[in-house]
């Protein structure tokens, strides 16, 4: 009897014991070293390993985490206090140097895909003041650089020179995150364990798998099976069917991200812009406002929030989301015209259209690769001759950067929640290219306006009661180009199974703390 009764209460200890795993299931493959390649999946595996240098909560409010406080000295000068008494997962202590060791590895990486050097916007210097003491000197006015830090992840300054290989042997893995990594393999499992050196609250798992599975079939399949508690990128066709399904819970909330095409105007000529025939044009009509306003106007934004994403979205042509600064309530959603975008075509002398090509990701955005078939359908009947060419993020990412992307027209979100205001979106996507100082690097159609240049300069250094306005402006201004052109809002919809909870966060990025045993 005495073993029957250790058996029961063994059977009745709480999901939320330390000895569970949870089983995640992922749609992209990501990298473990914190600052390659700067997209979601990335930053996503990267707060269960790291901690960023300001926190981050699931409504994109900033919080304390290696950074405890902050404040301007001067109109060009921030302090940072850390935390004290913080220790990487191999036990070593963390001090002001790895954040300085961080912070200057982010633009010295060789052959990174995708630098993380948009998030270094403005900072001419960071320095120790003391163990426990940061300071950064900017070349401009920044009172939004704390939100930059959001994206800014330690790694202990002993690994900064590591090898790629080290990091998928999870060798060099050291962060003070909640997690350790014990094993992994790009592009299929990830295996972590709890950081014992963790300095916040205790991770609720003892052992937490993501597994890669890029099919949202295949996904879902796993956790209906049981083989998966949480999965993340829910197709939005399938929340009102999981929601009826014993056992299963759906989680979803509006994203941070604005779904936009990017026309590529910075080439004279694209291969694969073509008359009816099939044969190369000589220009490019992409560089035309009236070509982009044919576009825009051929889109019917609300049927694509409605058919394509099943009603879980929200169509918009700005370029923020509501509630974030720069958001307009003026501004409407204009109806699908058709028949304007024929006569902008030949307004602009293409009275019979002309082909090009949309690129768009099928494993990185809610429902990307439907999306995309659907644009191209509603632009076919505006005249344009549309083919689709869709890949996995690995592959569409790299190749279309600035300087290489061979594209008319790509899908392409961008993530807003580090600022919480139009400042990110206009100096990543709108603002002309400047590597130098890592802005525009989101600009992947070489869009550029010395006039919005200076508008949206003019915009981001204020922090008075008129800065408001000034960035609604320069969000008008953008959005009046056509540069960007934008379409809906996207929503983060996760699904868990059995005994689990989920808190989805507006960034989209799935992580092993936001889930919880159901008590």
């Amino acid at each position: 009897m005495k073993w029957l009764r250790l058996a029961c209460l063994v059977l009745l200890l709480p999901f939320g014991a330390a000895a569970q795993e949870l089983r995640m299931g992922v749609q992209s493959a990501f990298v473990v070293d914190p600052h390659v390649l700067f997209l979601g999946p990335n930053m996503a595996m990267a707060r269960n390993l790291y901690d960023s240098f300001v926190g981050k909560d699931a409504d994109a409010h900033w919080t304390p985490a290696l950074a405890i406080a902050w404040k301007q000295v001067d109109p060009l000068t921030w302090e940072f206090a850390l935390r004290h008494g913080v220790r990487f997962s191999d036990g070593s202590p963390f001090t002001a140097d790895d954040v300085v060791a961080s912070v200057e590895r982010i633009p010295n990486i060789p052959g990174n895909p995708g630098p993380y050097t948009s998030n270094l916007r403005t900072i001419t210097k960071v320095w120790a003041v003391d163990p426990y003491t940061i300071r950064v000197s900017t070349d401009r006015p920044n009172p939004l650089l704390p939100g930059q830090f959001t994206n800014v992840f330690i790694l202990s300054k002993a690994q900064v020179h590591a090898s790629p290989e080290d990091f998928s042997a999870a060798k060099a893995t050291v962060g003070t995150g909640p997690f350790r990594l014990v094993s992994f393999r790009y592009g299929d499992v990830a295996v972590m364990e709890p950081n014992p050196y963790y300095w916040g609250p205790k991770p609720p798992w003892k052992r937490v798998t993501i597994r890669v599975i890029g099919n949202d079939g295949a996904r879902e399949a796993a956790l209906l099976a049981g083989d998966l508690d949480l999965i993340e990128n829910v197709p939005p066709e399938d929340v009102d069917r999981l929601r009826k399904t014993p056992d299963i819970h759906v989680y979803a909330r509006p994203a941070d991200r604005v779904a936009f095409l990017l026309p590529n105007v910075a080439p004279d000529t694209l291969p694969l812009l073509t008359d009816k025939d099939g044969k190369a044009l000589t220009a490019n009509p992409l560089r035309d406002l009236k070509v982009r306003q044919a576009i825009s106007a051929a889109i019917d934004r609300a049927a694509l929030v409605s058919r394509a994403l099943s009603g879980q979205g929200a169509a918009t042509l700005q370029l923020v989301p509501e509630g974030f600064g720069g958001w307009d309530p003026a501004v409407k959603v204009p109806p699908l015209n058709t028949a304007g975008a024929k006569a902008l075509l030949k307004q602009a002398g293409y009275p019979g259209g002309f082909g090009m090509t949309l690129a768009c990701t099928n494993d990185r955005y809610v429902d990307d690769a439907r999306v995309c078939q659907a644009i191209a359908q509603m632009l076919s009947r505006a005249g344009f001759a549309m083919k689709v060419d869709t890949m996995p993020g690995s592959v569409f990412f790299p190749k279309s950067r600035y300087g290489k992307n061979q594209w008319p027209l790509i899908l392409y979100e961008l993530s807003l929640s580090s600022l919480r205001d139009g400042q990110y979106i206009l100096q990543v996507c709108a603002q002309t290219v400047d590597e130098k100082r890592g802005i525009g690097d989101g600009n992947r159609g070489g869009f550029s306006d010395p006039a919005l240049d200076a508008k949206i300069e003019a915009a981001v250094v204020r922090s008075d009661p008129g800065r408001e306005a000034a960035i609604r402006d320069a969000l008008a201004a953008a959005v009046h180009d056509l540069g960007i052109i934008p379409m809906y809002v996207e929503p983060t919809i996760a699904a868990t199974r059995g005994p689990v909870t989920y808190t989805p966060r507006v960034d989209q990025q799935m992580t092993a703390m936001g889930a919880a045993p159901a008590h």
